[in-house]
């Protein structure tokens, strides 16, 4: 197909938006993999929309004319057949055999293609049926809503006070093969293979924002969207949501599926011993299902509103989202979702002849190396033995010997993986020999998954056996009725015990992922996605061991190193795979860490940014080598404390000439609590207070809200010609990398003034950096282009660094209208691989200034020019507006986004 020079767009598209979404269509018709960038404020997500959902649209029209082509193509060919003159072929064959040969091929190819015909038809007419029972339905039902939510209300109630489920010795014994139960699949009907588009995004809210553009796009009456969550989004039982955690929630939800009834055993003289009763979930019902499955296919919907959707009808979102993949155009899903083997497949999510679409790519390598990095702690492993240990000894007489076998080998495991933590029951001989500071500490040590095994002493056990075992008898669940106790250890003392207490909670919650801190119910979860780990390549992780003071609060970690090993799935699979963000700069970790690792070639590989919205003169990037007094600024950690009072001057020039925000970026949170602390002991405080009022990024996540809201207020007041306080806005201190450097909109006057601070380098001497430097360095050197004088762990360990700077650079400059200056204070921006790792837009336009005044004359300058076309462009509209009574467009498509 050929592409398009015109787009369905909601309003006459940027010059380069139609670029964008011409490269995208491209992109995807020709099968490559593609990196896109569209700085923030340009209309990306749109441009994804109508980009990917126009090819769609021209993809099946394309398909279906084509098939209707051959078709008669092939019902021509046998009519010249049939009045051709007979003859013998090339072969020497007989005409009656050829002909017959020929007979059966074209008539197997039109019986394929008529196949295919039909199928297209039967899902076109499905369609419409659908949509006329939905609307019938909706027009039925307008009256009835309140009702409805009175009965859900009552119907979970009464599920949740009288149908408990209760485990009982036969569902706790582990069963032979032949006495399973096995599951009862529903019967599908053969449904149509068609091309469908997969958007990917990091957050519920991200997923949320997305569905609301399609909604507003050309598309939003026509595309068949679903949004695909966890139960933790879209269960709607208070019984099961009440739990919390995710891997209660799902062991709850299957439970409740049983829907077995109750049963009663007996003694040897007739006396009732146990009875247990179970009942399905009130929301699983099958037909009531159905019905919100069509719902949700014919109506454009978010997670929150398939949730009410699933209150009004009785029915559960959850496995109604599950049900309507076949059946979408567009399935939106989050990070974890799509990345995860094991979760993609469960949800019947596929990857074959798909387009593939992941939004805020920035950081998807570390998204990928997050999701199947597995932490455990000594405290989690202790309880696990003892769990099971004590299922052992209950029910090891009722036990088969083919399962008796695997439950000592994990055990065994278990054991195992304790003493690698010097988990001994009492202390370990080297706890006495070596000094407190080496005990704080800590030991560290990685491992190879082959040779932490064979250190460990269990590689003669078959790790993947065990896990299925696991998984077959679903063992994690029949432990949850041990309650766990933390194995006891030997008091080292009191003092060095508290001190291991300490690092234990400090690790746990440094380790752990966002919302698993705590682990509760079985902590064999955990465990079993450790060993899943292990079974990966020597190649691509590693096992960080960590042992401290106390040892139940050590921990081993599972580092995966190459996450393009597990993105061969994408590469191989879809039709195109698109990356997409705002800030991707620099590329080289896609092209090279990504698909080439996948096992892409790089001429399959496609690359596209384009400038910002704005024009040229509504940014002023400048890199400044020297401050106020002419002090070269080197913000190295070696240097950095050197120039705290440069760096307090440099801000108060700055905070003279820039009315309105400043948001200046630091390299990390121990720096900035350095630089309050030394300009409160100084009085520099009092002395950037004169102009602009201070505010610092919160320590706490809960707090940010209140001090953005607090910041903006600030800026309204004293930016106001009519405050007389001699303050002129606000200036906030934050972190590169921290809770303010991303998805915060600081637009117009909440941030003239960008500064970034320094280079925020990761510190190198880290075990699990080094060894990912390692690993780079060792493997993908052959990816480098001809030229290329760093070393891919430089290239990485770089590249690290000014992702978080392009994040933090990238929070001002909002919409086609705003202008900010953006200050690189550092004179190492001033490098070639430096500016070239910043996005294009600001490196073209980018000014190395070695003196301060003349940089502080620009900026004024600029600020000035800026605020008197502002001014003018103001003073035209109120006349223009007046002119026209006051009257307004209400129904224009905003270009812009939300801010503060």
């Amino acid at each position: 197909m050929e592409v398009p020079e015109v787009f369905r767009f909601p309003f006459e598209p940027y010059p380069i938006q139609l670029d964008f979404m011409k490269n995208l269509y491209q992109c995807i018709e020709q099968g490559k993999l593609g990196i896109f960038e569209s700085p923030t404020g340009t209309g990306k997500s749109l441009s994804l929309i109508c980009g990917t959902l126009s090819w769609l649209t021209d993809h099946d029209q394309h398909k279906k004319l084509q098939l209707e082509q051959k078709l008669n193509i092939l019902k021509k060919a046998d009519e010249l057949e049939v009045t051709s003159k007979p003859s013998a072929n090339e072969l020497g064959e007989p005409r009656w055999f050829t002909l017959a040969t020929k007979n059966v091929r074209n008539s197997h190819e039109q019986r394929r293609i008529m196949s295919e015909l039909n199928k297209i038809l039967w899902q076109e007419e499905r369609i419409k049926k659908l949509k006329q029972r939905v609307q019938n339905i909706s027009s039925n039902a307008l009256n009835n809503s309140e009702s409805e939510l009175h009965v859900f209300a009552a119907n979970t109630k009464k599920y949740q006070t009288s149908e408990l489920v209760t485990l009982e010795d036969d569902d706790m014994l582990i069963k032979d093969d032949s006495d399973e139960e096995l599951p009862v699949e529903e019967p599908c009907e053969e449904m149509l293979d068609d091309t469908k588009i997969i958007f990917a995004s990091r957050t519920h809210s991200q997923i949320s924002q997305f569905v609301r553009e399609v909604k507003k796009s050309p598309f939003g009456d026509s595309i068949r969207l679903i949004s695909l969550a966890s139960r933790q989004q879209l269960c709607i039982n208070e019984d099961i949501t009440s739990l919390k955690n995710s891997t209660l929630m799902n062991e709850r939800c299957l439970e409740m599926q049983k829907n077995r009834s109750s049963s009663t055993s007996k003694t040897d003289d007739g006396r009732p011993l146990k009875k247990a009763k179970k009942s399905s979930c009130p929301f699983r019902d099958h037909k009531r299902i159905q019905l919100l499955r069509d719902i949700s296919v014919t109506e454009v919907a978010d997670i929150e509103s398939l949730i009410l959707s699933g209150k009004k009808q009785n029915a559960c979102p959850y496995y109604a989202a599950r049900t309507a993949i076949s059946d979408a155009q567009l399935i939106v899903v989050p990070y974890a979702t799509l990345l995860k083997k094991n979760t993609r497949e469960s949800c019947g999510l596929k990857l074959h002849n798909n387009v593939i679409i992941i939004d805020e790519a920035h950081n998807l390598l570390d998204a990928i190396s997050s999701l199947h990095t597995i932490c455990i702690w000594g405290h989690q492993i202790s309880q696990v033995h003892w769990q099971l240990l004590q299922y052992h000894q209950r029910y090891n007489a009722c036990l088969s010997a083919k399962n008796v076998l695997p439950i000592k080998q994990l055990l065994f495991f278990l054991s195992c993986l304790m003493k690698s933590l010097g988990m001994h029951g009492k202390p370990s001989e080297h706890n006495h020999q070596v000094g407190l500071e080496v005990e704080c500490k800590g030991d560290e040590k990685m491992y190879e998954c082959s040779k932490f095994c064979v250190e460990a002493g269990f590689d003669h056990i078959n790790i993947h056996a065990l896990v299925e075992f696991c998984e077959k008898t679903k063992l994690p669940q029949k432990l949850l009725n041990f309650k766990p106790v933390t194995a006891e250890v030997t008091p080292i003392g009191a003092f060095k015990t508290f001190i291991g207490k300490l690092q234990s909670d400090r690790v746990q919650k440094d380790c752990a992922p966002i919302g698993e801190t705590d682990w509760k119910g079985t902590s064999l979860m955990p465990i079993l996605e450790f060993m899943r780990c292990l079974r990966n390549s020597d190649q691509d992780g590693r096992v960080l061991c960590v042992k401290k003071v106390l040892p139940s609060g050590g921990y081993l970690k599972y580092l995966l190193l190459n996450p393009g090993a597990l993105f061969k799935d994408f590469v191989n699979e879809p039709r195109a795979v698109i990356v997409a963000g705002g800030t991707m700069q620099p590329n080289s970790e896609f092209r090279f860490q990504l698909f080439g690792a996948a096992g892409s070639a790089q001429s399959r590989i496609m690359t596209f940014s384009c400038d910002h919205i704005i024009p040229p003169d509504h940014v002023l990037p400048l890199v400044l080598t020297r401050g106020p007094s002419n002090k070269e600024l080197d913000f190295s950690w070696a240097n950095r404390s050197n120039l705290l009072d440069e760096l307090a001057n440099f801000l108060s020039n700055i905070n003279q000439v820039v009315s309105g925000g400043v948001v200046c970026f630091l390299p990390s949170y121990d720096f900035e609590r350095q630089v309050f602390e030394h300009w409160i002991r100084n009085n520099y405080i009092s002395k950037l207070e004169n102009r602009k009022k201070l505010f610092r990024e919160p320590k706490e996540a809960k707090d940010v809200e209140h001090v953005l809201s607090e910041y903006a207020r600030s800026i309204r007041q004293f930016t106001n010609p009519s405050s007389k306080c001699g303050k002129n806005g606000a200036m906030l201190l934050c972190v590169v990398g921290g809770k303010l450097s991303e998805g915060i909109n600081f637009s117009d006057d909440l941030a003239r003034c960008v500064i970034v601070v320094g280079l925020p380098y990761a510190n190198s001497q880290a075990a699990t950096l080094k060894e990912k430097i390692d690993y780079l360095d060792n493997n993908t050197a052959s990816f480098l282009p001809e030229g290329e004088v760093r070393s891919p762990g430089q290239i990485y360990y770089e590249s690290l660094c000014f992702k978080a700077v392009n994040q933090s650079i990238g929070r001002a400059i909002r919409h086609s209208k705003d202008y900010a200056v953006l200050i690189l204070a550092d004179h190492r921006y001033s490098r070639p691989n430096s500016i070239s790792a910043l996005p294009g837009w600001i490196a073209r336009h980018l000014k190395v200034s070695a003196n301060f005044g003349p940089s502080l004359a620009s900026i004024r300058k600029f600020l000035s020019m800026r605020k008197q076309v502002e001014a003018d462009a103001l003073r035209i509209g109120t006349q223009e507006n007046a002119l026209s009574g006051g009257k307004t467009d209400s129904t224009t498509y905003s270009h812009s986004e939300s801010s503060l």
